[in-house]
C-alpha cells in the first residue's frame, strides 16, 4: 500500500510549490518537489515519471503545472501503481479549493483501484469474466495488437469485452498480466520514430569509409555473348549496356547480374558492405537502435495454452 500521496505544481517565476500530502505526517520539501519534476524531463515532456528519494520510489504524474505524486512502500510494484494513478487523476479536481479533503479522497481513491484491479476484485468485473471465459472455451484464440495512425495500439477484440477507451483497455490487459490470467508475447514489431511517432521509413545505403550517400551501383554482369563478367553501372532509363569484352550490346532487361557492389562517388571507395542508415520519411529524424525496437507490440493469450 502506498505510503503517502502528494499535490505539487510549477509556478514559472518561483519553481516547484508544494502543496497538500495526505497522509499529513508524511511532509513534501521543496528540493525533493523538484527533484519529482526533474523526473518529467528537462522540458517537463514525460506525462510519468519515476524518482527514486530516501525516502522511497515516487511515481508521478504530470498535468501540466499541476503534478500528483505517489510515494510507494517497499513491496508495492511500480506498475500496478503507475496504471492506477493515470486512472486516478481523471477523477481528480486540480481547481479545487479544499486540497485537504481532495488529497485525502484521491489516496482514498487510490487505495480502492488498486483493491480492484487484483485478484478476485478484478475478475468480478462482468467484461473481464466474458473475455477470460471466452479465450478458455476457446472462443478468443488471442487478444492481438492493431498500429493504427502514430504510435497508437488498440486491441479490438478486447475492446468488446473492456470498452472502447484504449487506454484503458490496455491498461486492463496488464492487469490481468500481472494477476497471472493471460500471458503476453511479442506480436507484430515494427519500427517507430520515437521523435514523432511515424513508421514510414526511409531506407538509405551510406559508404563505410566517409559516410556519404553519394553513391551509385556497379553490376558485374554475364555477357551471354562472348561468354564472360564485366562491370558497368545502370542508370534510369537506360535501355542497353556495352560488353566490355565483346563490344557488343545487352538489353537490361536480358541482363545477367552475378553481383552488386555500391561505389562512393565522394571518396571512391567500393564496397559490397555499406552501412545501412533508415530515417523518419515523415520529420527526417536519423532512426537508433530504440527506434527498431519502440515498436514491439505485445499480443496476450490465456495462461493454459501458452505453457
Amino acid at each position: 500500500m502506498p505510503k503517502a500521496v502528494f499535490s505539487i505544481w510549477w509556478d514559472n517565476t518561483l519553481g516547484p510549490m508544494v502543496g497538500r500530502a495526505y497522509p499529513e505526517e508524511e511532509e513534501l520539501k521543496s528540493e525533493e518537489a523538484l527533484v519529482i519534476f526533474m523526473g518529467h524531463g528537462v522540458s517537463q515532456e514525460a506525462r510519468l515519471g519515476y524518482t527514486k528519494m530516501k525516502r522511497g520510489l515516487v511515481v508521478s504524474y504530470l498535468e501540466t503545472p499541476n503534478c500528483i505524486a505517489v510515494l510507494l512502500d517497499d513491496d508495492d510494484d511500480p506498475l500496478v501503481v503507475e496504471r492506477n494513478l493515470v486512472r486516478l487523476v481523471s477523477e481528480i479536481n486540480f481547481n479545487a479549493e479544499d486540497w485537504d479533503n481532495e488529497i485525502k479522497n484521491a489516496y482514498d481513491r487510490l487505495l480502492e483501484l488498486l483493491q480492484e484491479t487484483r485478484g478476485k476484485e478484478l475478475l468480478s468485473d462482468s467484461g473481464i469474466q466474458r473475455m477470460v471465459k471466452d479465450m478458455i472455451e476457446g472462443r478468443l484464440s488471442a487478444i492481438k495488437p492493431k498500429h493504427v495512425m502514430r504510435g497508437i495500439t488498440r486491441y479490438p477484440e478486447a475492446a468488446d469485452y473492456l470498452g472502447q477507451d484504449v487506454e484503458e483497455v490496455t491498461r486492463k490487459l496488464k492487469d490481468l498480466d500481472n494477476e497471472g490470467v493471460i500471458v503476453p508475447k511479442t506480436f507484430g514489431r515494427r519500427i517507430e520514430c520515437t521523435q514523432c511517432g511515424s513508421s514510414e521509413i526511409n531506407v538509405n545505403l551510406l559508404c563505410p569509409k566517409c559516410d556519404s550517400s553519394d553513391l551509385h551501383k556497379v553490376y558485374t554482369a554475364y555477357c551471354p555473348q562472348c561468354s564472360e563478367q564485366f562491370h558497368t553501372v545502370i542508370v534510369d532509363d537506360l535501355s542497353e549496356v556495352l560488353c566490355q569484352h565483346c563490344k557488343k550490346p545487352i538489353k537490361v532487361d536480358e541482363l545477367a547480374v552475378m553481383d552488386v557492389e555500391p561505389l562512393c562517388n565522394k571518396c571512391g571507395t567500393a564496397s559490397d558492405q555499406p552501412k545501412i542508415s533508415l530515417s523518419c520519411n515523415v520529420c527526417g529524424n536519423r532512426l537508433k537502435g530504440i527506434d527498431l525496437l519502440g515498436g514491439t507490440g505485445l499480443a496476450y493469450y490465456p495462461r493454459h495454452l501458452s505453457e
